[in-house]
């Protein structure tokens, strides 16, 4: 019975990562996990790498699709913060509102480089989409970046699990856990590089304004 289980599993995995509605799925994951980050969409990404390795899927299409997504939920998040944010620094007190103040100019002076890897954080990307539209981050600034970072963001999730794919072709279920793994890795990598050069920075700010 147990022994059975293998190659229904994968034909399922098959006919659902075949189907020409994936695409349609893809963007609103996306869309929902820019601005719920506790539905994240990178396992479906990598799943639909994985079937454009096999032929089922266009590559180009799911990076769009991933990308147009992400882009959606950005921009729907910035829209949130800029209609709130007003409201909420009026309310905030003397120490809430230095704060605010502190994230307005550091968007200012390093905002692309904010909003481009606050995405690979669990929830940073929406607190960052929320703050920009909160301190008023100039809207063609922001969509540039967005486009940019929705589109690195989807192309690198979408080729994991192509590669994958390749690597285990004709094996679904290998190549979607080789796939998730690998993602798994890279988002390890990237989060403690981040970490690193948040230290860093920290430290060259703390030599020039020592106490």
């Amino acid at each position: 019975m147990i022994g059975n289980l293998g190659p229904l599993v994968e034909s399922f995995l098959e006919a659902a990562l075949g189907s020409p509605l994936l695409l349609l799925v893809i963007v609103g994951l996306a869309v929902v996990d820019a601005l719920l980050p506790v539905v994240p969409s990178e396992a479906m990404i990598i799943a639909s790498g994985v079937a454009a390795a096999a032929g089922d899927q266009n590559l180009l299409l799911v990076i769009a699709a991933a990308a147009l997504g992400s882009f959606i939920g950005e921009t729907a998040s910035y829209c949130a913060g800029r209609a709130a944010g007003p409201a909420l620094q009026s309310r905030l007190p003397a120490r809430g509102a230095a704060t605010f103040d502190r994230v307005g100019r550091a968007l200012d002076s390093r905002g692309g480089l904010i909003l481009l890897t606050a995405r690979y954080i669990p929830g940073g990307r929406t607190v960052a989409t929320l703050a920009a539209g909160a301190t008023s981050y100039p809207v063609p600034r922001f969509l540039a970046w967005s486009v940019l970072g929705a589109t690195l963001s989807a192309t690198t999730v979408a080729l994991t699990g192509y590669l994958g794919g390749r690597a285990f072709a004709g094996d679904t279920v290998a190549a979607l856990l080789f796939s998730l793994g690998l993602g798994l890795v890279l988002t390890v990598v990237m989060e403690s590089g981040r970490r690193l050069l948040a230290a860093r920075w920290a430290e060259r700010l703390r030599s020039a304004h020592p106490r």
